[in-house]
């Protein structure tokens, strides 16, 4: 292999990651895309030919018959992968499979441990952490408290007695976990949530559905491992799951996942796998603010909100909570940055400037906090407390969204800012719309 782009999301997670990932990928003739993080959220992809699907455990350039591999630090899901490649299948693409591979060593989410997800949220009433409720967090804490008597991983998933005393196991540490839980533990408007996932977790039967539907997918996906990915391809793009702010050390605690998110986890796994080659960092993040759920957004507006967020695609659940939108809080960006340290990241990819564009063209940047000389015990604390002052930058009507001029404009506001260069400004939502730096 020659060269490795890895994509990171430097907020919460909703990025844009999706589209670079596929830009990148088309312009760089990408080999494969390496999959690292978990089979939760959605990456959204939309083609200059038409076609769109928002991605979770198939990479970004699928739709362009790039292949995918799932590293050892992806956590996958057998349910989601049958759904997923269900719904690529009605795409158009006959047979997904043939475009994955897997490592033998990924960790399996099963649907106990979504249900232990799900629960763990609701029962948090109204101080929620935030999750996608599919079980992938769960599936990594679990297997550092009970280890591999608990832990099923992908090469496990055709041995249908391994597979079967392993969910025995789950299931019984999470009965014994949630004895004394009924459907009244948590808010009245949850208790049919909680029933719900509780009448699962005491279903004798769901044992052996989910012990059938493991053996099936064994049989469809194909195992490698990174170091053989690393031999025989010439080019990858590295896409990446979650965001940095949600890093489970680095993170703004509570509202974080359970595994890493910083880059340098990325470079150290392709590094132990023998690649020795460089490695491009390419930073991604909205031309605002948004996140999916519980956490700290000093810039959140509804006013704002309304506007910006119809065409992200971005449901309201219960588990991830409602979908917030602010000015781009440069603090919150900056606290990524620091967060990153250890990894320079090269570029930086700026998403959704076609949203400025459709409002009034009004560019609303957070440059500093009224309030922050203020003492917090913790940056969460201070990040739910800060009172941003917001400068509304005008953009120009001349500067139309394929203009090298509107790069150039954008590219000297946020240099005055941060220290990662500008390479790419999305202005749509397809690998057309993106402007790139005149340096490449």
């Amino acid at each position: 292999m020659e060269e490795i782009y890895v994509v990171t999301d430097l907020g919460p997670g909703d990025g844009g990651k999706g589209g670079i990932v596929h830009a990148l990928s088309q312009k760089y003739d990408a080999d494969i895309i390496i999959k690292r993080g978990g089979a939760q959220g959605s990456h959204g992809v939309r083609t200059s030919s038409g076609e769109s699907f928002n991605f979770s455990q198939w990479g970004c350039g699928t739709l362009e018959g790039i292949p995918t591999f799932l590293s050892e630090e992806m956590i996958i899901s057998p349910v989601g992968l049958r759904n997923e490649s269900e719904a690529l299948k009605r795409l158009g693409i006959y047979n997904p499979f043939e475009l994955l591979t897997c490592d033998p060593w990924c960790i399996v989410a099963t649907p106990f441990h979504q249900i232990a997800s799900q629960l763990e949220e609701l029962l948090r009433g109204d101080n929620p952490r935030g999750t996608v409720g599919t079980g992938v967090g769960q599936a990594y804490r679990l297997s550092k408290t009970l280890g591999k008597e608990a832990t099923i991983r992908a090469t496990e998933l055709s041995y249908k007695k391994v597979v079967r005393a392993k969910l025995k196991n789950q299931l019984e540490f999470y009965r014994e976990k949630y004895a004394n839980i009924t459907k009244d533990s948590g808010m009245p408007c949850d208790a049919k949530l909680i029933a719900e996932n509780l009448c699962l977790l005491h279903d004798d039967g769901y044992i052996d559905y989910c012990a059938d539907l493991f053996e099936n997918i064994s049989t469809k996906l194909y195992l490698k491992q990174l170091g053989d990915i690393i031999k025989n391809n010439r080019t990858a793009v590295v896409e990446c799951s979650h965001g940095v702010l949600t890093d489970s050390v680095t993170g703004l605690y509570p509202h974080v996942s359970a595994i890493r998110t910083l880059p340098r986890f990325a470079e150290k796994m392709l590094r132990i796998a023998g690649y020795d080659g460089p490695i491009v960092n390419y930073a991604v993040h909205r031309a605002y603010e948004i996140r999916h759920g519980a956490g700290p957004m000093p810039t959140y507006d509804a006013d704002f909100t309304a506007r910006m967020l119809p065409g992200s695609h971005k449901e309201e659940n219960r588990w991830q909570g409602i979908v917030r939108a602010g000015a781009l809080d440069l603090n919150l960006l900056s606290y990524a940055l620091a967060a990153s340290s250890e990894t320079k990241f090269d570029s930086l990819c700026l998403t959704w400037f076609d949203q400025i564009l459709a409002n009034d063209r009004i560019w609303p940047i957070c440059t500093s906090y009224k309030n922050a000389k203020e003492n917090y015990e913790t940056y969460t604390d201070f990040f739910d407390r800060a009172e941003p002052n917001i400068i509304k930058h005008s953009v120009k009507m001349k500067l139309s969204p394929t203009s090298y001029s509107l790069f150039e404009y954008v590219e000297n506001i946020l240099g005055a800012y941060i220290d990662v260069p500008l390479e790419i400004l999305s202005t749509g939502p397809t690998e057309l719309d993106k402007i790139y730096s005149s340096k490449i």
